[in-house]
């Protein structure tokens, strides 16, 4: 049993790769106090395993009866997150985020960083072919323990790591951040196009 959840696990958190989004969600919370650094940094995690907790139940039947493609997640992904990118890098500030002593709107906890940067098409994908993987060798609701405890571990160690990008901001500084920001939104925009270039090649794979 453990080595069939380790099956499961490693692959998703490869995937998933917190660290790699550890700069952006640094870079999003550099204003923020203290707690509501760690309430973002627990939402992400939160928001990202329900996505995923509900590609695990559904994932294949979801996409299966909206005839929707993995390729057009991750151009749809790609999108998104470029808008996001393209923010950072000409404003020094995230997508969505409100002008000083206005209301924050957006929650972004959720976009960007649960969707598309954590609970995005790679993780979908290895969710929903690790439940059709388990469900060949053992029963669908044994599956489905096995994938939400893969999930669950996954964000948890998500959570430490963003917990950690207090240390990040405090060697950084202010100019220091803003900067960082920028350069974290020309990355983010990159990230974006190879996200709707892969799309694109698996799509054209398929004429």
């Amino acid at each position: 049993m453990i080595e069939v959840f380790m099956a499961v696990f490693i692959p998703l958190f490869i995937i998933v790769n917190p660290s790699s989004t550890l700069a952006l969600f640094s870079a999003i919370t550099s204003s923020y106090p203290k707690e509501e650094r760690k309430k973002t940094a627990k939402n992400a995690a939160m928001y990202a395993a329900i996505l995923l907790f509900i590609f695990a139940i559904a994932g294949s039947s979801i996409l299966g009866y909206l005839q929707i493609e993995i390729y057009s997640l991750r151009i749809a992904g790609g999108i998104l997150l470029a808008f996001v990118g393209l923010d950072m890098t000409r404003r020094g500030q995230q997508f969505g985020e409100s002008k000083p002593g206005e209301e924050q709107k957006a929650d972004l906890a959720l976009v960007p960083l649960a969707m598309p940067s954590l609970a995005g098409p790679g993780a979908i994908t290895v969710t929903i072919v690790s439940m059709q993987t388990l469900t060949l060798e053992t029963s669908w609701l044994i599956s489905l323990v096995i994938a939400f405890a893969a999930i669950l571990l996954t964000m948890a160690i998500t959570y430490v790591i963003f917990r950690g990008s207090g240390f990040v901001i405090r060697i950084l500084g202010k100019k220091g951040m803003d900067a960082f920001t920028r350069v974290m939104g020309l990355l983010t925009v990159a990230i974006a196009i190879q996200f709707a270039l892969t799309g694109f090649a698996e799509w054209s794979a398929t004429l």
